[in-house]
C-alpha cells in the first residue's frame, strides 16, 4: 500500500509537470519552437533517450518528422511502420523489445547507428478527435521498458500537444497566406509598373488602352513602342494561363521584345527572334500569342500575328470590317518559326482598329458558357466614336454581360482611330 501511494504521488507530480508544460504549449505561437518544446518535454517526462514528433500530412497521405532527436527528417506513408499505424488507427503502442516486433523497421537504426530497444508511440488529436501527429519516445533510460505510468503521462502531454499543434499550424497558414497576399500585391504593383503610363498621340492616330487581370497578376501584355520613321508599334499579347507563372513569362517576353526592338526594325524578323529567345526557356505546356501592329503616319498599317487574333478594322464610311488572318504560330510552339508581315490598306478618317486578348470575347458566366462573343464586341465598337469612347464602350458592354460576377481570364484592349 505504501508503494502504491508513492506511485500515485509520482504520477500526480508528473501530471502537474504536464499541466505546467501545457501552459507553455498554449502560449507558444511559433510552430518550430512549439514542436521542439513538445519533443523536449516528452523526452524528459518519460525519461527517454530520444523522441520524435511526426506530423500528419493529409494532402500527401504521409507522416513527416519536423523534429526528430538524433536524426534528420523522416517521411513515411500513413500506415507504414509503427508511427504510421498509430496515425491511422489512433492506438497506443508500447513495445518493450523493438527488434522482436515485426512492425519495427530497423532501417533508421542502420542509417544513424542508434540502437532502438523500447518504443512508446501515441497519437495526438485535435479538437475534433482527428489524429494530427504522433509522438514516439525511444529507449526508456535504464534497463526497464516504458511502463503504464509513462503511457499515462505521455498521453496527457499528447492531448494538450495535439490541440496546441493544430492551433500553431492554423496560425502559420494564416501568416503564410498574409505573406502570399503581400507578395501578390507587390507583384501586381511591379507588373502594373511595366504597363505604359500614357498612350501616344500622333498627327495620324489617336490611341486608347485598357487592361484588367482576373487574378492579382496576369499574363496579358500591351505596350506602345516608337517605331522607325514616326511609326508607332502597338503590341498586345496573351500568355497561356494566368497568375504568377503567366505574369513572369509576360515580363520576360516584354523585356526581350524591348531589347530586340532597338536593333531589329522589321516586324516579322523581330517576332521571329523573340520566338527563338522564348522557346529556349519556355515550358513545354506554355505558349504566348502576340500581335504587333505598326501604325504608319500615312494611315497604313502592317502587322505580325503570332497565333493571336488579327486586328479588328472597322471602316466607318462603308460600315465594313476587314477580313484579316493570323500570320504564324504562337510564340514558344517551335524553336525556328518564321512569320509573315501582313499589310492593311490605308484607313480613312474615323476608321477604327482594335487589338484585344480573347478574355474579352470569351467572357462568360458559369455554368452556362454563353460567350460575350464577336457580335456584341463589334456592336460596341460600331456604336461609339473616338478611340477612348470605343474603349469605354467595350469595357462597359463586357461588364454588363458579366453582371458584376468575376471574369475568368485576363482582358486587354488597344483602340486606334485614324485622325
Amino acid at each position: 500500500m505504501p508503494g502504491q501511494v508513492g506511485q500515485d504521488a509520482d504520477l500526480l507530480a508528473d501530471l502537474q509537470t504536464v499541466l505546467a508544460v501545457s501552459r507553455a504549449l498554449g502560449a507558444e505561437r511559433d510552430l518550430d519552437r512549439l514542436l521542439a518544446l513538445i519533443v523536449a518535454s516528452a523526452t524528459d517526462l518519460v525519461d527517454a533517450e530520444r523522441t520524435s514528433l511526426f506530423i500528419v500530412d493529409r494532402e500527401r497521405n504521409e507522416l513527416w518528422s519536423r523534429v526528430a532527436e538524433g536524426s534528420g527528417e523522416i517521411r513515411l506513408p500513413l500506415g507504414r511502420g509503427i508511427a504510421g499505424a498509430v496515425a491511422v488507427d489512433g492506438s497506443v503502442v508500447n513495445i518493450p523489445s523493438a527488434y522482436d516486433d515485426r512492425r519495427f523497421d530497423p532501417a533508421n537504426d542502420r542509417r544513424t547507428g542508434f540502437t532502438t530497444r523500447s518504443i512508446l508511440c501515441l497519437p495526438m488529436f485535435n479538437h475534433d478527435g482527428v489524429v494530427v501527429g504522433v509522438i514516439q519516445a525511444l529507449n526508456k533510460r535504464g534497463t526497464a521498458p516504458f511502463g503504464e505510468r509513462d503511457e499515462q503521462v505521455l498521453a496527457a502531454l499528447a492531448a494538450q500537444a495535439g490541440v496546441a499543434l493544430e492551433n500553431a499550424q492554423l496560425l502559420q497558414r494564416d501568416r503564410e497566406r498574409q505573406r502570399l497576399l503581400h507578395d501578390l500585391e507587390l507583384a501586381r504593383t511591379i507588373q502594373l509598373g511595366l504597363l505604359p503610363k500614357t498612350v501616344p498621340e500622333t498627327g495620324a492616330w489617336s490611341f486608347a488602352a485598357w487592361q484588367r487581370s482576373c487574378d492579382a497578376t496576369g499574363g496579358d501584355y500591351h505596350d506602345f513602342i516608337a517605331g522607325p520613321d514616326g511609326a508607332i508599334d502597338a503590341v498586345i499579347g496573351d500568355v497561356s494561363g494566368h497568375g504568377i507563372a503567366a505574369a513572369m513569362l509576360m515580363s520576360t517576353a516584354r523585356a526581350f521584345l524591348l531589347a530586340l526592338h532597338q536593333h531589329e526594325h522589321d516586324p516579322a524578323a523581330l517576332v521571329g527572334r523573340l520566338n527563338g529567345l522564348l522557346s529556349a526557356d519556355m515550358a513545354d505546356d506554355a505558349f504566348m500569342t502576340m500581335v504587333l501592329a505598326r501604325f504608319q503616319p500615312d494611315g497604313g498599317i502592317a502587322y505580325v500575328s503570332a497565333g493571336h487574333d488579327p486586328p479588328l478594322v472597322l471602316r466607318r464610311t462603308a460600315a465594313t470590317w476587314d477580313a484579316l488572318e493570323s500570320t504564324g504560330l504562337a510564340l514558344g510552339m517551335l524553336d525556328e518559326t518564321t512569320y509573315d508581315l501582313a499589310r492593311i490598306a490605308p484607313l480613312a478618317r474615323g476608321d477604327i482598329v482594335v487589338l484585344l486578348t480573347d478574355g474579352i470575347v470569351e467572357a462568360h458566366v458559369p455554368p452556362v458558357r454563353d460567350l460575350f462573343g464577336n457580335d456584341r464586341l463589334r456592336a460596341a465598337i460600331a456604336g461609339a466614336s473616338g478611340a477612348a469612347a470605343v474603349r469605354d464602350a467595350v469595357v462597359a458592354a463586357v461588364d454588363l454581360w458579366l453582371g458584376g460576377r468575376p471574369q475568368h481570364d485576363d482582358m486587354s484592349l488597344i483602340v486606334a482611330e485614324r485622325r
